[in-house]
């Protein structure tokens, strides 16, 4: 099978007859018949496929020719494991021919063992090693060999057996019933490349497995990486299972809740936009901080949303019902600022007036780009969060007010209290409870989503396309103005179009410096050679195999050091 390095190749695990020929339809390029997918559709984690609950290859020989060989026009592979002295391979490959599969594939491979059992099983020969023969025979018997490997040493040996195909497995996805994985798309693919380094480059290769859990993060990796495609197991069957019967569940709990509450919180309006696992992460804490009573902060760069998530607290809070004071603390004059904050007494001629903080009493008062309060506001802010009262310029009465505060800061607030430019118990007092919202472009597979909704907004509902050609120069671009800049970048585009496509000609006013090679981050400009301490350690531990008695006697450290540098770096695998 050919492909060019402009393809996206796209491998779909299937356990059932529904999931293969939906895949198939799709245009799926590869199927593959595998034990684990057979378990997903009956509930069970991926996991399971590793334990012996019966037969997997008969397993496997057994579903796909009842449900999925002959019913498909994609090439379909046997997934098969070989960790059972008794396997007859040569009898097995017969088999495989016989049934109609394309090839064979080795899963559950032994790649993802580690530690201890993995060194007994390759002790016995029943690992790898074996999974090596299996691949020979099947090229001898002109089936082709789609493998799963995890480390640079596996993927030459593969290559060298005779596999047409090399994915790199960087474990079992995340979700409900499979792995949490700490793993961002940019250390995936810098992982899948350290895999990969050194295939030629027309070779088929795919990933697997880590935090992949959308097309959009598949694209992500394959964008920043040498790899050629991506096999979806979980992404393909058992999160949008579990998403789906998620959703239709809390549907049907919601009017209950409804009746309970007379106002209505349209949950589909208050998050962030996104389905990216950053900014599903991200809407996350803050729905659960919207019940929360202590002040809340939001940090993050210009234009990444802080204004819009205080407003989203507020209005999912108990307190939404009443008044909300919003402060622009950037544009508080010192002597001014005080009588906006706390309000000023009857003088000869002037009525006394109320100030921000007692007019959003029993309400919330949110304080936008509060690192630029000057020192006496601070002093006067601080005060008040204290003890929750307030004195009103040229009076003498203290006056109790109570309300939830929210603000919203700037990155430069961590520099700010170092350096006691903002005063450090204020900031405590503020950031009881800390959201730091992630920048657009640790998000960039949130774009097109993005995109679609800003688009829709400026053409009243009414579908624009963007070509691929625009969204690619637009996710090549590194965005510092965030979504507030892509926002203005869209307005600018729709009205420039012709015709309901926006294409690459409409954006060409984005005339702005693209990322390049060299200003990406180090682990993706160069995944061979390592640039940090961080670096160093993660490139040892892949050629271990992660393992980390193996990789701490090649860094020439201790196995404790190696472990308190990995929680260190945040390098832990799953």
């Amino acid at each position: 099978m050919t492909q060019t390095n402009a393809d996206f190749q796209f491998g779909a695990v299937v356990g059932s007859g529904m999931t293969a020929q939906a895949a198939d339809r799709s245009g799926a390029d590869y199927l593959l018949a595998l034990n684990a997918g057979r378990f997903r559709v009956q509930g069970a984690s991926s996991l399971t496929c590793f334990l012996p609950i019966r037969d997997a290859n008969a397993w496997v020989m057994e579903f796909a020719e009842r449900e999925i060989l002959g019913r498909v026009s994609a090439p379909v592979f046997a997934g098969l494991t070989v960790s059972d002295p008794s396997t007859n391979l040569d009898g097995l490959i017969t088999t495989v021919q016989d049934h109609g599969f394309k090839g064979v594939c080795n899963f559950p491979p032994n790649a993802l063992v580690s530690g201890r059992i993995r060194d007994l099983i390759e002790a016995e020969g029943l690992g790898f090693s074996r999974e090596l023969e299996m691949v020979r025979r099947a090229r001898d018997a002109d089936l082709d060999a789609l493998v799963y490997v995890n480390s640079n040493e596996q993927a030459h040996a593969m290559l060298a057996a005779g596999a047409t195909t090399i994915c790199a497995n960087i474990g079992f996805t995340t979700g409900p019933t499979g792995i949490d994985s700490i793993l961002n798309m940019r250390t995936m693919a810098r992982l899948v490349d350290e895999v990969l380094h050194g295939l030629p480059s027309d070779f088929p290769t795919l990933c697997a497995g880590g935090p992949i859990i959308t097309p959009e993060d598949a694209m992500a990796v394959w964008r920043n990486s040498m790899v050629k495609g991506y096999i979806s197991g979980s992404t393909l069957d058992r999160l949008p299972i579990e998403q789906t019967l998620e959703e239709v569940a809390n549907g049907f709990r919601m009017i209950s809740r409804l009746s309970r509450h007379n106002r209505k919180i349209n949950d589909a309006g208050l998050r962030l936009l996104g389905s990216s696992s950053t900014i599903q992460a991200t809407n996350r804490d803050i729905a659960d901080l919207a019940g929360e009573t202590e002040p809340v902060m939001i940090v993050g760069e210009p234009g990444v949303g802080k204004s819009t998530t205080a407003r989203f607290l507020y209005s999912m809070s108990d307190r939404a019902n009443q008044r909300l004071s919003i402060v622009d603390c950037a544009g508080l004059e010192p002597n001014a600022g005080r009588i906006q904050l706390m309000g000023s007494a009857r003088v000869s001629g002037h009525p006394s007036s109320r100030g921000s903080l007692e007019d959003a009493s029993r309400g919330s008062v949110i304080f936008e780009a509060v690192e630029s309060l000057s020192s006496d506001l601070q002093g006067q802010i601080l005060r008040f969060v204290e003890d929750g009262t307030i004195q009103r310029i040229g009076d003498t009465d203290q006056r109790t007010v109570s309300v939830r505060i929210l603000s919203t800061a700037d990155q430069t607030v961590y520099a700010e209290t170092a350096e006691n430019r903002f005063r450090p118990d204020l900031y405590y007092k503020l950031a009881v409870h800390q959201l730091v919202l992630p920048p657009l472009r640790d998000r960039i597979e949130d774009l097109h989503e993005l995109v679609d909704h800003f688009s829709s907004q400026y053409t009243k509902g009414e579908q624009v396309r963007f070509s691929n050609s625009a969204l690619k120069m637009m996710m090549d671009y590194h965005w510092p103005g965030n979504v507030r800049e892509l926002k203005n970048v869209v307005a600018r585009a729709v009205r420039k179009a012709r015709g309901k496509t926006v294409a690459q000609r409409d954006i060409e006013f984005f005339e702005l410096p693209l990322r390049k090679p060299s200003q990406l981050s180090p682990a993706l400009a160069d995944p061979v050679l390592p640039k940090s301490e961080s670096d160093w350690i993660l490139a040892a531990l892949v050629r271990h195999g992660w393992r980390r008695a193996k990789a701490a006697e090649d860094l020439g450290m201790s196995p404790r050091t190696l472990f308190n540098k990995i929680k260190k770096y945040g390098l832990e695998r799953f």
